[in-house]
């Protein structure tokens, strides 16, 4: 499993463009057959997310019953392609992290981590055409 930093190292290497786009009040339907309620699991809901239309949805989940967060990108072009998509989770302390990195057809994830009392850290990138649009959010969702 690479890091996040490894991850986005390549990326930068790579010259990627960056798009950090704020909350979205309306968003086109989702073109992805994939949900990521249905990709984390049972019991887990929506908690944020980060839209860049035509290009991904990242969403960050959360389950109260474990305690789990976890994170999924589901890629909004070249589906049925493997193309280079990445999502990650990390703690601010102890928790560690989690990536899920590669070529990947329809979503990078899911990637779990459990967090509590301590901020965690999320997002990830997906490739479209030569250009890669990633997302790293500021230090949130404490707990």
């Amino acid at each position: 499993m690479k890091t996040k930093i490894g991850a986005a190292a390549a990326a930068l290497a790579a010259g990627v463009t960056t798009v950090v786009a704020g909350p979205s009040a309306a968003v086109a339907a989702d073109v992805n057959p994939y949900s990521a309620s249905a990709i984390c699991g049972s019991g887990y809901t929506v908690i944020d997310k980060q839209v860049s239309e035509g290009e991904y949805y990242m969403y960050l989940l959360y389950n109260s019953s474990n305690g789990k967060n976890c994170a999924v990108t589901l890629k909004q072009a070249n589906l049925g392609t493997p193309t280079l998509t990445d999502v990650y989770l990390m703690g601010q302390k102890d928790a560690g992290a989690a990536e899920d990195y590669g070529k990947f057809t329809y979503y990078a994830g899911p990637v779990y981590l459990y967090a509590p009392n301590e901020c965690i850290q999320w997002g990830g990138f997906a490739t479209v055409g030569s250009k890669t649009y990633y997302y790293n959010s500021p230090w949130e969702h404490c707990g």
